[in-house]
């Protein structure tokens, strides 16, 4: 059991970043007020910050590197700093909280930011300025004189490859992609006469996850309420399915029951059905496949045979 429980505010009751694998960089304002005692992660790291000095946490050796920072605070040292601290809670949003400024008395996020951000700049990992985030929908890095990247590598596109190199990867020494040839390795389970069909799990643009928040928004739930099995036009006719007749999904391990979806966003080819895993009253793992990689130990949830029959 936990010895410490700390109420933590939610993203839309604090001002911070997402960066996500597009390489986006995009910022958002604190929305309301956390309710309670409840207080955003930074401010527990940096209040946490304050309760140690750096003799109770480094080692000896990084100690014997900066003998001047003996006796102080992680907090005096990572935020009080003269670099994250500079720029003033006057310098936030007007018409916007920002808890954390107004606590610590300088504008936290945009200190630790501009920080972050100058490790990369001049290394093909470039980010804007703080204030330009604020005034754009993302940016994907890098991002130099005020311009996106939108693809990387590419010339005419990322400004670290020169006129006529073409394609160039300059994150290696040879301007080379690492690529791993790996030899191909047969799936753990296939099709087969019973069990016919490939299946494919994954998401809707509706729900993240198990659906466990984004399934008690009113409008996300209407869009997309069940789960359904996405399928082929060929292969729903060829077993005598049409769109919106409830079938009975069965693999080796168990079987679900939902309806059938021929049209709209997810169009899987012949041999293939699609169903995401969103849905607790449909609970798609109950036909996934157990089988780990003996190297990583990953689950391989992502494929499996399964038929397809009327309910």
């Amino acid at each position: 059991a936990a010895d410490l429980i700390l109420p933590t505010a939610m993203w839309v009751e604090k001002e911070g970043a997402y960066g996500n694998a597009e390489r986006r960089t995009q910022f958002w304002r604190q929305q309301v007020k956390s309710p309670g005692e409840s207080r955003s992660d930074l401010w527990q790291v940096m209040e946490f910050a304050k309760r140690f000095k750096v003799e109770e946490v480094w080692p000896a050796e990084l100690l014997a590197k900066a003998p001047k920072l003996k006796g102080k605070t992680l907090f005096e040292v990572l935020y009080a700093n003269g670099v994250v601290d500079k720029y003033k809670v006057s310098e936030a949003a007007a018409g916007f909280d920002n808890d954390e400024a107004k606590h610590f008395g300088f504008y936290v996020q945009k200190g630790l930011f501009e920080e972050y951000a100058a490790f990369g700049r001049g290394h093909g990992h470039d980010l804007a300025p703080f204030d330009t985030y604020h005034q754009a929908r993302g940016l994907r890095w890098p991002v130099v004189d005020g311009k996106e990247t939108l693809w990387r590598f590419r010339e005419g596109y990322d400004p670290y490859v020169k006129k006529g190199e073409g394609v160039k990867f300059y994150g290696h020494k040879d301007g080379k992609a690492v690529i791993f040839a790996l030899p191909y390795q047969q799936p753990p389970e296939s099709p087969d006469k019973e069990f016919d069909l490939w299946m494919s799990t994954g998401r809707v643009l509706e729900h993240w996850h198990t659906g466990t928040m984004t399934r008690r928004v009113p409008e996300l739930y209407k869009s997309f309420p069940d789960a359904v099995v996405f399928m082929h036009p060929d292969d729903a006719k060829k077993r005598g399915l049409q769109r919106g007749m409830e079938v009975k999904v069965a693999s080796r391990r168990g079987e679900i029951q939902l309806r059938v979806e021929t049209r709209g966003r997810n169009k899987p080819p012949r041999g293939l059905v699609f169903i995401p895993f969103f849905d607790a009253g449909r609970l798609v793992n109950k036909l996934t496949l157990d089988a780990t990689c003996p190297i990583s130990k990953e689950t391989d949830y992502k494929k499996c045979a399964v038929k397809v029959v009327r309910a």
